[in-house]
């Protein structure tokens, strides 16, 4: 039976920002909002009923304490969120094709259609198929159509690959087109398993992170890879809050997104469009009002390092030397005395030493007589 994925609407999760992991009390979700859902934070653009995200496309739902896009009808669950990065994972479908020894058989697809924010990562990610006489294909639109596929041949169980890596002989891999906004995970039906069901008799092919599968050849007999893997497997969307370049996006600030005071926003490495941050020295959530705050970094010296006095101001902070004390940069090296400082101390007090001394006082004096 042909499997569907329906719109790819995406979800929030844990964030990878490290000053952001620091700060608990700042408030990532729009005000009144609801933040989590389960162990899962989920900051605006993203959000939670109506009123609560961005744009239509970053609307999700919680439900069990998973998160879902749009809902769990969609079996696309979220498992993680980089708001600076632009890239979220989530779970997509294994297509699986089987013909069993009793002559009965199933052709399986799997489709994804993203919003216009969102796009399969071509630098995360890569086809997968596994089998012994397959081929699969992986289709799908950018401005063009493109396709890609991979085939994976082993005519008995001693041409499989055990070493784990997928070489051709039970599992292939291959690199994706960049930018695509919808993709289709097909079989080539000339290539089907009834000349190896005895061993192997489904084929099944997927769209996962690079270097998250390693391939087992007992995932070759019958639906031991779907039934591991019944929720799918953790495939990564680039994501952009809007299609123009910063300087295109600026110009519309009904849309334009980095509403923070204290944001700035920046071309996407990944696809085209725009994402936001925080400026230098604030941290937090540049797509909400006020939602960068300044960063008191005397309370995080491993991140801002200050081998003298620490002192945070706004967007940064300063590091100074105490009284006697010197450093080329305190920030990088440690204070010193300061030499020049501890000579005038010293010398000040050989001064007074001398002067109190009475055998010095009588040779200053005149001479008494005999």
């Amino acid at each position: 039976m042909a499997r569907v994925l329906p719109l790819l609407i995406v979800a929030a999760a844990t964030l990878l920002l490290t000053s952001i992991k620091s700060s608990t009390a700042l408030k990532m979700a729009s005000p009144g909002c609801r933040e989590t859902c389960g162990n899962l934070t989920i900051p605006y653009p993203f959000g939670i009923g109506p009123g609560c995200y961005y744009k239509q496309g970053f609307d999700v739902s919680c439900e069990d304490n998973r998160t879902f896009m749009p809902n769990s009808s969609s079996r696309i669950q979220v498992y993680n969120i980089s708001l600076l990065g632009g890239q979220i994972q989530v779970s997509t479908l294994i297509a699986s094709k089987c013909n069993y020894t009793n002559g009965e058989s199933t052709d399986g697809w799997v489709s994804v259609f993203t919003t216009p924010f969102f796009t399969l990562s071509s630098k995360a990610n890569k086809l997968t198929a596994v089998g012994c006489n397959t081929v699969a294909f992986l289709g799908g639109y950018n401005k063009r159509r493109a396709q890609t596929g991979c085939v994976s041949l082993c005519l008995d169980k001693e041409s499989v690959d055990f070493s784990g890596q997928c070489s051709g002989m039970g599992c292939c891999q291959t690199a994706i087109a960049p930018n695509l906004g919808s993709l289709n995970i097909t079989f080539d039906k000339s290539f089907n398993n009834y000349v190896v069901n005895e061993f192997n008799p489904c084929s099944y092919a997927f769209v996962a992170e690079q270097d998250w599968f390693r391939f087992e050849a007992s995932y070759l007999q019958d639906k031991k890879l779907t039934d591991k893997y019944k929720d799918g497997v953790p495939s990564v969307f680039d994501w952009v809050a809007g299609n123009q370049p910063c300087d295109e996006a600026v110009k519309n600030i009904s849309s334009y997104a980095c509403i923070s005071r204290n944001s700035q926003c920046f071309n996407s490495p990944n696809v085209t469009g725009y994402l936001c941050s925080c400026s230098d020295g604030f941290e937090g959530n540049p797509y909400l009002a006020d939602g960068c705050q300044d960063i008191d970094e005397c309370q995080h010296p491993l991140q801002y390092p200050c081998y003298g006095i620490c002192s945070n101001t706004v967007g940064g902070y300063s590091c100074s030397c105490a009284a006697g004390t010197r450093s080329k940069d305190p920030k990088t090296s440690v204070c010193s005395p300061d030499t020049a400082s501890e000579r005038a101390k010293l010398t000040k007090l050989l001064i007074g030493d001398m002067g109190e001394r009475p055998g010095l006082e009588l040779a200053s004096g005149a001479g008494a007589p005999w």
